[in-house]
């Protein structure tokens, strides 16, 4: 390589380093902080994750820590868990207070939560169902009925349940046609449990009724 190569090389080096000097003076910090940025984002990430484990964990271990059947426990875990876990702690209280034997305040509760807006079918259709059922000594049969009939639709999570405690009440009330039926809808339901179908099957004939064709 001649001289004259050679000085244009260097030339051509520091002429490029010049340049990269410039633009890294020009839009360095922007790169530095885009880093920043990303490593922020994901240690961010993960201590989210970690508090979200370390939650779970937290509220996992107060449910386990607490007795079902106290009254007072419950109001505790109720006042220590957020979200889903304190709607789940007042159905757990609810639960306890009829336990303690305080069945109309146990149907308030009940209702309390199934009032919320937005709520979980899971959630709202078993409080309605179990405030109608501590609630029925002292309800209009009419008025259960009433509060009962969404909870038997198609699709509806607990509408075995439902449609058993719906002809129980028209039995008691002298409805046994309608009470009759309830007991075949839930014989013929493939979503019924083979207890709920026997216990329906023998209420029906027991009550005067006829199995269904091709029943149990």
């Amino acid at each position: 390589m001649s001289e004259t190569d050679s000085f244009i090389q260097e030339v051509t080096e520091e002429v490029r380093k010049d340049r990269m000097f410039r633009l890294w003076k020009k839009y360095g910090a922007y790169a530095v902080a885009g880093v920043v940025a990303v490593v922020a984002v994901t240690a961010g990430l993960n201590w989210m994750k970690h508090r979200a484990i370390q939650q779970a964990r937290d509220t996992g271990g107060a449910f386990l820590n607490s007795d079902i059947a106290s009254v007072e426990d419950q109001r505790v875990l109720i006042a220590g868990v957020e979200g889903p876990a304190a709607m789940i702690a007042r159905l757990r209280l609810a639960a306890a207070t009829a336990l303690a034997g305080d069945l109309p305040a146990a149907a308030a509760l009940y209702r309390a939560v199934a009032g919320e807006p937005g709520l979980d079918p899971a959630y709202a259709d078993l409080a309605r169902l179990q405030a109608v059922r501590l609630g029925l000594a002292a309800m209009d049969p009419a008025v259960a009925i009433a509060e009962l009939d969404p909870l038997v639709v198609a699709g509806a999570p607990y509408r075995v349940l439902a449609l058993e405690l719906r002809a129980v009440v028209r039995l008691n009330a002298g409805d046994v046609e309608g009470a009759h039926a309830d007991f075949a809808a839930i014989i013929g339901d493939p979503e019924a449990t083979r207890e709920s179908s026997q216990r329906a099957l023998a209420l029906l004939v027991s009550s005067g009724g006829e199995p269904p064709a091709g029943g149990q």
